[in-house]
């Protein structure tokens, strides 16, 4: 292929790469998406039971899926993944509110189907672009191209999060209608699927960009038996390869304990956001508004990847991390939301650092299964500080005499400020252990 050639594909691929992952991240159901769940009819257990199914999905398939990708290409990976997600939206919108069993064995289907959408497009996205700004001999753009798509999604994750958040609220969608001079009057229950529409076109977005990305002929006519046998041996080697190179060792273990950590309080920031008394229509504005960190970030983080070593990056994020778990523990009234900003800046600085180091280290014939087990690790380890924060909201609870005697939301409140006061505790632990595992395996020099 000629140069110019490949120049063409590089450039189609990485802006196919972009809106890829804006439309494939940033969903319109994410402001409100414990509420529509309950909303359809689910239970907060069978609520809890659908989040560990679609972790463990993810945990299952990430690695063979990103061995796939090395194996019969990333293209196939990427357009099986926006299938899946065209799957699981429409598995949604058929789904009966209220519809009790069938109901729950739907939402099942739906969370399997994303996490199978979330381990196929990890890691074969991104080596997929690399791999073309590579041949093109053009991969010390990808810094400059990370940094662009990372931007972009921020402000399509703004724009998901402003709308979603909007069409779900009857009260401001009646305000347009009379605005417009419209007489009709919408009840909450008829927009319950209106943000799972707009995700759903979304995922015929995603569907139509992973189609139009261009991969060079890979040149295998294995079958299906030999092509599985191949991924699991590439699946084995790529991790003795990060077993014994120290820095994507490190950088997968700093992923783990940062993306854990930090995650654990996404899930539960619509709790905290009420615990510092801000009112609910403010939470699809916050969302948006640490979205919109996006824009910035990426290009202090690409800053900071030129300037600093990867264990210096690493220090000042966990810094960063240890004073907002600080902060949250204090539970200020309106300003509780600062020390949120530094946990929002760290994931995303965290996510910028981790795909440039482990792109730039990794093997071109083991980058998307690399990438894979950066998935599995911080998926696997989220699941285990998920339960473990579980079984310390089950411990305040039977050890604490002080909720005791007041109504079940009091004490719900209770509880969770109490257990947010462990969070910074249990990140110095695991950071210590991180740098003494990682002395362990390399030793002094490394």
């Amino acid at each position: 292929m000629a140069a110019l050639d490949l120049e063409q594909v590089a450039q189609r691929n990485v802006r196919a790469f972009t809106v890829f992952r804006m439309f494939f991240s940033a969903r319109f159901y994410y402001p409100v998406y414990a509420l529509l769940f309950l909303d359809y009819g689910l239970t907060l257990g069978q609520f809890g039971i659908l989040n560990g199914l679609w972790a463990a999905t993810i945990v299952l398939l990430e690695v063979p899926s990103g061995a796939l990708a090395d194996t019969l290409g990333r293209r196939q990976l990427l357009v099986a993944a926006g299938v899946f997600m065209v799957l699981e939206m429409a598995v949604l919108l058929i789904a009966p509110i209220g519809g009790g069993g069938l109901l729950f064995g739907l939402f099942v289907l739906n969370r399997v189907l994303s996490g199978a959408a979330e381990a196929a497009a990890s890691g074969a996205d991104e080596a997929l672009a690399y791999d073309s700004l590579k041949a093109a001999g053009q991969e010390g753009r990808w810094g400059h191209v990370l940094e662009g798509v990372q931007r972009n999604t921020s402000l399509a994750f703004f724009v998901a999060m402003m709308t979603g958040a909007a069409v779900y609220d009857a009260a401001l969608v009646n305000a347009v209608l009379r605005f417009f001079g419209c007489a009709m009057v919408v009840e909450p229950g008829h927009l319950i699927k209106l943000p799972i529409v707009l995700t759903f076109l979304s995922a015929l977005i995603v569907l139509a960009m992973a189609l139009r990305m261009q991969e060079a002929p890979i040149g295998r006519h294995a079958s299906v038996r030999v092509t599985l046998a191949r991924s699991w041996r590439k699946s084995l080697a790529t991790s003795r390869w990060i077993w014994v190179t120290s820095l994507p060792f490190g950088i997968i273990l700093a992923a783990m304990i940062l993306d854990s950590v930090v995650r654990q309080f996404l899930t539960l920031a619509s709790e905290y956001w009420r615990v510092i008394e801000l009112p609910i229509a403010s939470y699809g504005l916050i969302g948006s508004g640490m979205a919109l960190m996006g824009v910035l970030v990426p290009r202090v983080a690409r800053l900071m990847a030129e300037r600093n070593t990867p264990l210096k990056n690493f220090l000042i994020l966990c810094a960063a991390v240890l004073i907002g778990l600080w902060g949250l523990g204090w539970a200020v009234p309106y300003w509780g939301i600062v020390p949120a900003v530094f946990l929002y800046a760290s994931m995303q600085f965290t996510g910028f650092f981790v795909s440039r180091y482990l792109n730039e280290v990794a093997p071109s014939d083991q980058r998307a299964t690399v990438l894979s087990f950066r998935g599995l690790s911080t998926n696997f380890i989220y699941g285990a500080v998920s339960l473990l924060y579980a079984g310390l909201i089950v411990g305040i609870r039977s050890g604490d005499s002080a909720v005791e005697g007041v109504n079940a939301t009091a004490t719900q409140q209770v509880i969770f400020v109490e257990s947010l006061g462990w969070f910074p505790w249990y990140f110095v632990l695991t950071v210590g252990a991180v740098f003494l595992l990682h002395r362990w395996r390399f030793g002094k020099s490394a």
